[in-house]
């Protein structure tokens, strides 16, 4: 056999609450079983596409909050794949501690766990291939456990880790891989997971590994499309590829206010973003620029005006002072006296960060002078 054919996804987090999202408690619900639908999408895309091994690089399922109930839900799906065999190389989030699911559960027979962190071989003849793996069984690990490790088969290897990949030398407590690690390892594919943005990682060029990234991103900073990694692995090739499967995006977009509040404008500038990428996604908007004094948006007005699956508008916007114009009322107000003091001292300072200072000081105080929301700027 010229190659095997594998899907390699990871960080699927089953059973996460979501409470410390920040989402509004009805999303996170919803989100909760989304990533249940993503997850059959990925077993009915393994049967489909007749995969040989499902790659799992850890985080399947979220230690603090999955059950018994959770597993059989898990083990239902894989019972649909008979004929392709399951490789799960625990993770921080569901480590193989001595009383995790993954030791007190039964599991399907075409499942194996990597249980150890140390690196053991999984063997499938009838492919000519090995699957090299190491799972988490402890809460934190911060050797380089790869550092020594050498695929040793003729066949096809394949390495599995949920791990971080660093430049040589560096401290992590994710379990550290140096780039050099993977390159020198002697496997034709390294199917990762922990990092939940995806992608190749390369070493002098050359492509040494795959982070799986989320199928289903879990919040606002997991942008972009997400998805698993499918194709063929070979020993003089590798063809995976990337494949979209998750339900929802998260998307934040910049938009500049009008200086006078005009909400229409903002509400123009909103529809068209969210047309461009669809209702049923996630949207964060930051309003930036400078607006009239006196001028305050009505973010939650705006939140509920416009449509889509979940809308959060952030007021980033400052007050765009007419300084030459505070600096002819001179005395006659606070605020003239005070612009022109801080002016005066901004045009007898040299020093770069004291001048951002007094810049940040000037218009800081003139929004509390004019009774407006201090922002940091």
């Amino acid at each position: 056999m010229d190659g095997i054919k594998v899907l390699h996804t990871g960080d699927l987090h089953l059973g996460m609450s979501f409470a410390g999202s920040k989402l509004p408690a009805e999303v996170g619900r919803v989100r909760r079983q989304e990533l249940w639908e993503t997850f059959d999408r990925i077993i009915d895309t393994a049967k489909a596409e007749k995969v040989n091994l499902l790659l799992i690089a850890g985080d399947l399922f979220e230690y603090k909050y999955c059950t018994v109930s959770d597993i059989k839900r898990i083990n239902d799906r894989f019972a649909r794949i008979p004929e392709t065999k399951v490789c799960i190389a625990p993770g921080n989030h569901d480590p193989a501690l001595s009383d995790s699911l993954y030791n007190t559960c039964r599991w399907e027979q075409n499942v194996h766990i990597f249980r150890k962190s140390r690196v053991s071989a999984l063997r499938i003849e009838e492919y000519n291939t090995t699957v090299w793996g190491l799972g988490w069984d402890k809460d934190c690990i911060a050797d380089p456990l790869l550092e020594s490790f050498r695929a040793k088969d003729d066949g096809i290897n394949i390495l599995m880790a949920h791990c971080d990949v660093v430049p040589g030398g560096s401290v992590s407590n994710y379990l550290p891989v140096y780039h050099e690690q993977l390159a020198g390892s002697g496997v034709h594919y390294a199917a990762l997971g922990h990092i939940h943005k995806g992608g190749e990682i390369k070493q002098g060029g050359k492509k040494v590994g795959v982070y799986c990234g989320s199928p289903e991103p879990l919040d606002f900073g997991e942008v972009g499309t997400h998805g698993v990694y499918i194709g063929t692995v070979g020993r003089n090739n590798c063809g995976v590829n990337f494949l979209p499967v998750a339900k929802r995006e998260f998307v934040t977009e910049r938009i500049t206010a009008d200086p006078t509040g005009d909400t229409a404008t903002i509400l123009k500038s909103m529809e068209e973003r969210i047309k461009k990428y669809g209702q049923a996604n996630l949207f964060r908007f930051s309003l930036e620029g400078g607006t009239d004094p006196g001028v305050e948006l009505d973010t939650a007005y705006l939140e509920r005006t416009i449509e889509a699956f979940h809308i959060e508008i952030k007021n980033n916007t400052f007050t765009g002072y007419d300084l030459d114009a505070i600096i002819e009322e001179g005395q006659r107000s606070i605020m003239g006296a005070f612009a022109a003091r801080l002016l005066e001292q901004l045009d007898g300072e040299s020093d770069p960060e004291r001048r951002a200072v007094l810049e940040r000081a000037l218009y800081i105080g003139l929004d509390a002078l004019n009774g407006r929301k201090v922002m940091g700027r």
